[in-house]
């Protein structure tokens, strides 16, 4: 049953880093409760790397809308369902996120599961992989979690070995133990369990589903699974025209045009 508690919101502002160490940037919890997030920052470049957990979560069935908000570093962006409550998770759970920028987190781009189900549209996903801490990826849904992409970007600024070669081996070797503990020896066996995590812009394993459409990814190595149709530069251009527009103030200040940032990034 839906929860009849209004919604919370958290409007505009900006968050550097939690209030305690080891705690989220935000938390929406349900069961069946709705947060909205709208036109707020969270950077988290400063803020150490050790203390932090995620920027933005939602457990226990949480239905969250993030509207127009911007992301800077974090190790773990966003995390849809975090394993603790995975049967008020597969019941209620429910994610949007549109026009949002996240930019140079580790991972979670976002991360779904538990059979939560979050939609993506108009979102640009950039850099993920540089706040790195165990390993790395875009978006990705698992046990059972289902992400829709819908006219979403997925870019990276460097090449397959943009992290260093010491970090991009750390990492493989985090993504095989990964596909170890959920699969046992059959996950060795899939050629996907070794891509490096700045080749994931979004995937799916474990019974979870990643579907896109009309998305863009200015590298060919980045895998986007399931896009039935990629936007060409011009398309994905006036994408980002139409993200940059309605980006907050603050993100504005601290990233400046994000069409120049775009134009910068060049195709391969």
């Amino acid at each position: 049953m839906l929860s009849t508690a209004l919604p919370t919101e958290i409007r505009g502002g900006i968050c550097t880093g939690p209030t305690s160490p080891k705690e989220d940037g935000a938390t929406a919890r349900g069961p069946g409760r709705v947060t909205i997030i709208s036109d707020r920052v969270f950077d988290f470049r400063d803020y150490p790397a050790a203390k932090q957990d995620e920027v933005i979560s939602g457990v226990d069935g949480a239905i969250v809308r993030l509207q127009r908000c911007v992301i800077l570093g974090g190790i773990k962006a966003v995390l849809a369902g975090n394993g603790d409550h995975p049967g008020n998770d597969m019941r209620f759970g429910h994610w949007e996120m549109e026009d949002c920028f996240i930019m140079g987190a580790g991972r979670r781009c976002p991360e779904v599961q538990d059979c939560v189900e979050l939609t993506m549209r108009r979102c640009w996903i950039h850099n993920w992989g540089r706040a790195f801490d165990v390993r790395s990826f875009g978006g990705w849904a698992h046990r059972g979690g289902r992400i829709a992409a819908e006219r979403c970007l997925f870019t990276q600024s460097g090449g397959i070995f943009s992290l260093g070669l010491r970090t991009t081996i750390a990492d493989i070797f985090a993504h095989v133990g990964q596909a170890w503990n959920d699969d046992g020896p059959s996950g060795l066996l899939r050629w996907q369990t070794y891509l490096p995590g700045v080749c994931r812009g979004l995937t799916a394993n474990t019974g979870g589903l990643a579907l896109a459409t009309k998305c863009y990814r200015n590298k060919g190595w980045i895998r986007v699974e399931n896009c039935n149709e990629f936007i060409t530069l011009a398309a994905a251009r006036e994408l980002v025209r139409s993200i940059d527009a309605l980006m907050p103030e603050e993100g504005r200040k601290r990233l400046g045009n994000l069409v120049d940032m775009f134009d910068g990034l060049g195709e391969a």
